[in-house]
Parts: structure tokens; C-alpha cells; sequence
């Protein structure tokens, strides 16, 4: 397969499993009931430091559409970037995104390293307090934030449909 096949097949997977997280996040939301915890702090798994300690209530599609997170840790699938990619384990306490630890990011260059070192950590602060995978993208990262959003969001639909 070539270069522009892969890449193609590549969009094609991520354009899919946009329709489906539509899906969850805008139709099957509709369809239950329950409420969100507050939500805690967490601690990034690579460089970066640690987000600081907040409370407030949760923000999240979930709290949105009156769907709980469910308790547990979610190891989300692997999403592809060009760049290698993001697999994300993400800790549910109390209704809220507690911990998201990157188990898988870019790494293969030096320059991926180096972005990732910057951009993985931030996107961990912003996705726990946004307590979402709709988060603000890192400034010349935006083929890894767009790998966390979408493996944030195969965790978030993992716990929001546990137990169902």
C-alpha cells in the first residue's frame, strides 16, 4: 500500500469513528439518565507537571446529557496520527475523569518526542478540567491533540456504555 493509500485509509477510519463518537456524544446521550460527579485532579504520565487541585462540577458531554461516567479505568484504542500514535488509559472516580495516563504517543523522532513532551501533558490538564475530549489543541501539535481527542473520547464512550 502506498503512502497516499495509507494516509487516505487513515482519514477514512478517523472520519468513521467521528460519525460513531457523533453519535454517542449527540443521539444515545438522549436515551438515559443519571448525573456526574465532581471531578478531581491528575497527573500526567510523561514531563509536565501535575495539574493543580480544583473542584467544581463536571462539564462534560456526560454531565451535558444527564449520562454518568461510570467508575473503572479505560484503555482507549490506539488512534493513528501521521506521526505515530496516542492510546490513552483514563481513570473514572466518582463520575469524573480523574487520571489520564498516555500509554502510547509519538515518539519515533526527535521532534515527535520533543512535541509530545510538551503537548501531552497540557492535553491532560485540559481534558480533566474540561472533563471532555472537546478541549482546546496544542499549538503546533495538532496531529497529536487530534490522536487524544479522539482516543479520550473511545475512553469516555467505553465508560459512559459500561455496564449497558
Amino acid at each position: 500500500m502506498n503512502a497516499n493509500a495509507t494516509k487516505t485509509l487513515i482519514a477514512v477510519v478517523a472520519g468513521l469513528a467521528v460519525i460513531g463518537d457523533a453519535f454517542l456524544l449527540f443521539v444515545k446521550p438522549h436515551l438515559g439518565n443519571g448525573t456526574a460527579g465532581s471531578r478531581s485532579v491528575a497527573s500526567g504520565a510523561i514531563g509536565g507537571s501535575s495539574p493543580s487541585p480544583s473542584s467544581g462540577t463536571a462539564s462534560s458531554e456526560a454531565a451535558d446529557s444527564g449520562s454518568a461516567l461510570r467508575d473503572g479505568t479505560y484503555t482507549s484504542v490506539a488512534t493513528p496520527n501521521e506521526y505515530g500514535e496516542v492510546q490513552l488509559q483514563v481513570t473514572v472516580s466518582g463520575g469524573a475523569i480523574t487520571d489520564i495516563a498516555a500509554i502510547a504517543y509519538p515518539n519515533h523522532t526527535n521532534r515527535s518526542q520533543a512535541v509530545s513532551a510538551q503537548a501531552i501533558p497540557q492535553l491532560i490538564d485540559r481534558a480533566i478540567s474540561a472533563q471532555s475530549a472537546r478541549i482546546q489543541y496544542v499549538s503546533g501539535a495538532t496531529e497529536t491533540s487530534t490522536a487524544f481527542a479522539n482516543s479520550l473520547q473511545d475512553a469516555i464512550n467505553q465508560s459512559l456504555n459500561a455496564g449497558k
